[in-house]
């Protein structure tokens, strides 16, 4: 696993793009075109929401996201990518217990998921909210892809091929899509957008706004968190609660694609 997140990245101005240019040079964020966007049908308090998730989440006998070396193209190798990543996805039941979950990702520090998956995948924090009747009821399946894919088009054929026909099939009215490394974050906004594109509106949850926000995606919240802690610290639910609530609320305020909210917390750690 990585070591500890710097400090320094969570200022703002830190740039993630820049970042990853320098870890692999060469390399350049995917180019998108026009904003794709959908206005719900219902309100979020009629809705059924559903989680995608990009940072390699998996249930406990799943068969775990790879995370060892393959065989790289070269054009990866030159850039110094030393693996192609997993764009395989695994189905998360919607009634799972939060300790059935763990997480296989070698780009960034689980270690909070480790302890509470909640902070990275807030499934008990979704169905706290479906209680309150905050949204209508909580998915019957959840999603979760690793995120860490050099190449564009595997991750979106994923999307475009697997995911999308299965939240259609579910009547899912909803999603909420958030990252786990980097260049999941990448993952995650191609992947936003062509949910988005089906029918489906969306939101994410973004801790590499720069990354987000050049993808052009419908509508997110931005917080300047670690990578692995886009809803907070672990057994921070209070934290949790409030991230997951504020991005959900925009499915029913955002009117116009593009808009990103910076969310006015600061990272503290339990």
């Amino acid at each position: 696993m990585p070591t500890a997140q710097s400090l320094d990245t969570l200022r703002e101005g830190y740039s993630w793009i820049r970042a990853l240019e320098s870890r692999y040079p060469g390399w350049s964020l995917a180019s998108v075109d026009g904003f794709p966007f959908t206005l719900p049908v219902r309100p979020l308090a009629e809705s059924k929401v559903c989680l995608v998730s990009l940072a390699g989440v998996h249930r406990k006998g799943q068969k775990h996201f790879g995370t060892h070396p393959v065989a790289v193209p070269r054009a990866l190798k030159t850039m110094g990518f030393k693996e192609r990543g997993d764009w395989s996805m695994r189905i998360i039941p919607g009634e799972v217990d939060p300790e059935e979950l763990a997480v296989a990702h070698n780009h960034y520090d689980h270690s909070d998921a480790n302890e509470d998956i909640n902070c990275v995948f807030p499934v008990a924090r979704l169905r706290e909210l479906a209680l309150d009747g905050f949204v209508g009821e909580c998915a019957e399946q959840h999603y979760s892809l690793m995120g860490y894919v050099p190449e564009v088009d595997p991750i979106v054929r994923t999307a475009v091929q697997e995911l999308v026909p299965l939240l259609r099939r579910e009547a899912v009215d909803c999603a909420l899509i958030s990252g786990g490394c980097a260049l999941s974050h990448q993952s995650a906004g191609l992947v936003q957008r062509e949910i988005e594109a089906a029918g489906i509106p969306t939101v994410a949850v973004s801790v590499c706004a720069d990354i987000t926000y050049l993808l052009q995606v419908p509508r997110a919240a931005a917080l300047r968190f670690p990578l692995g802690n886009p809803f907070g610290s672990s057994w921070d639910a209070a934290t949790q609660t409030r991230v997951l609530r504020d991005a959900l609320a925009l499915l029913d305020t955002v009117q116009t694609p593009g808009e990103i909210m910076h969310l006015p917390y600061d990272w503290t750690k339990t």
